[in-house]
C-alpha cells in the first residue's frame, strides 16, 4: 500500500527540527596535512637552510601533527557533548585543560620518533609541547568556527523546508475548502426539493449527504484517504445527484478488487470531476451515463471519470475551475509524479483521468 501521510497538517509544520550533533567538520582535519611547512618554521628557523633539513623537518612534524591532531579532534567530540549544560566560559576552560593534557601525552608518545628524524628539534620537549598546544588551540577555535557556521547554514534550510511545507500545507487546505461549501449548497438543494414531494427519498438523500459530510470533514485532517474511502464517497454524491436528475442520471463505479493494490489519494479529490461529468456530460432530453473506472497500468494507476456527452475540445466550458483545483492539489502533493488528463473519450463522451504513481506499495 502506498506509504500513509496521516495527521493534522498542523503537525507537519510544527514538528521539532532536529538539532545538528554539535561536531567539527571533517574538512578541517585537513590543516594538519597543510600545516607542517609553516610549522617546521616555527619549531626550527633553520629548517630551510637546506633541501635535506626541509625534508625531515616536513615527514617528521606531518607524523606529529597528523597523529595529535586526530587525538585532539576525537577528544574534543567526546568532550563536547558532555559539557553542553555548562556556561559558556567554564566549557573554553575544560577545553583548553583537557587540550592541553592530550597533547602531552601525544607529544611524549611521539618525541623520540620526531628527534629521531629530525634531530635538530633538539630536547626542548617544553617547547614542543607549547608549541603543539597552541596550534591545537587554533585548529580548535577555527575548526569550531567553521561548524558553527555549518550548523547554521543548515538550520537555515531547515527552517526554510518548514517554511514552504506550511504554504504547501495551507495551500491545500484552501483548496480542499473551496469544494465543500459548493458541493454543500447543491445538495441542501436536492434534498430541499424532495422533502414535499418524496419524503422516503429525502430521508434516504439526508443519511447520504450526513455520510458524505461526516467523510468530507473527518478527511479534511488527512492529506491522504484510501481509495475505497473516496469511492464510497463518490457513491454517495451520485445518490445524491440521481434524486436530482432522477433517471436521467445513470451511473457506475468500477472498483479495483479488495486485493488489488491501489494508492491513496487526496480526499474529495473525485468530487468535481463527477460534477463537471454531471453538469456537462448529461443530454438534456435523454441524460447520459457516468461511469469511475479504477485500473492499474504498470507501475501506474488510473482513476478515470467518464461520461456519455459530447465534448468538442479539451477544455470543456464551465469546468476549468474543478480541474484547475484536481491538478493544483496533485502538482502540491506529488509534484510531477501525478497528472489529470481531460479531453475526449473513445467513445464520444468525456474523460478526465487522474493518474497516480504506484511506487513504494508492496
Amino acid at each position: 500500500m502506498a506509504s500513509r501521510e496521516r495527521g493534522s497538517y498542523a503537525a507537519a509544520v510544527v514538528a521539532p527540527e532536529p538539532q545538528p550533533e554539535r561536531r567539527l567538520p571533517r574538512e578541517a582535519m585537513w590543516f594538519f596535512l597543510f600545516a607542517p611547512p609553516p610549522l617546521a618554521l616555527l619549531f626550527d628557523p633553520h629548517c630551510l637552510s637546506t633541501f635535506d633539513n626541509m625534508a625531515r623537518a616536513w615527514l617528521a612534524l606531518t607524523l606529529y601533527t597528523c597523529a595529535t591532531g586526530l587525538v585532539v579532534h576525537q577528544g574534543f567530540e567526546w568532550l563536547a557533548p558532555r559539557l553542553d549544560g555548562l556556561p559558556p566560559p567554564l566549557r573554553i576552560v575544560a577545553h583548553v585543560v583537557s587540550t592541553s593534557v592530550l597533547v602531552c601525552v601525544a607529544t611524549l608518545a611521539q618525541h623520540p620518533l620526531v628527534r629521531w628524524i629530525y634531530p635538530e628539534i633538539g630536547d626542548d620537549l617544553a617547547g614542543v609541547i607549547w608549541r603543539g598546544i597552541l596550534v591545537s588551540l587554533v585548529y580548535l577555535a577555527v575548526a569550531a568556527f567553521i561548524g558553527a557556521l555549518q550548523r547554521q547554514a543548515v538550520a537555515a534550510r531547515m527552517r526554510a523546508h518548514l517554511e514552504k511545507t506550511a504554504a504547501l500545507e495551507a495551500r491545500l487546505q484552501m483548496l480542499q475548502a473551496q469544494m465543500q461549501p459548493h458541493f454543500l449548497f447543491n445538495s441542501l438543494n436536492v434534498c430541499a426539493g424532495l422533502v414535499h414531494t418524496a419524503p422516503d427519498a429525502a430521508e434516504a438523500t439526508i443519511d447520504k449527504l450526513s455520510a458524505f459530510l461526516r467523510y468530507a470533514l473527518e478527511s479534511s485532517e488527512r492529506r491522504l484517504v484510501p481509495l475505497a474511502d473516496e469511492l464510497r464517497a463518490v457513491g454517495a454524491y451520485l445518490h445524491i445527484q440521481h434524486e436530482r436528475f432522477g433517471d436521467r442520471l445513470r451511473h457506475e463505479i468500477v472498483a479495483p478488487a479488495p486485493e488489488e493494490i491501489a494508492p491513496e489519494l487526496p480526499p474529495m479529490l473525485l468530487q468535481p470531476l463527477v460534477e463537471n461529468a454531471i453538469l456537462h456530460g448529461l443530454s438534456a432530453e435523454s441524460g447520459g451515463l457516468v461511469r469511475i473506472e479504477c485500473r492499474r497500468r504498470g507501475d501506474r494507476f488510473e482513476i478515470s471519470v467518464v461520461d456519455s456527452g459530447g465534448a468538442s475540445s479539451p477544455a470543456r466550458p464551465g469546468s476549468g475551475h474543478g480541474q484547475r483545483n484536481v491538478r493544483e492539489r496533485l502538482r502540491l502533493i506529488y509534484g510531477e509524479r501525478a497528472e489529470l488528463r481531460c479531453g475526449a473519450s473513445s467513445e464520444g463522451g468525456y474523460v478526465s483521468c487522474v493518474s497516480l504513481p504506484l511506487e513504494g506499495t508492496s
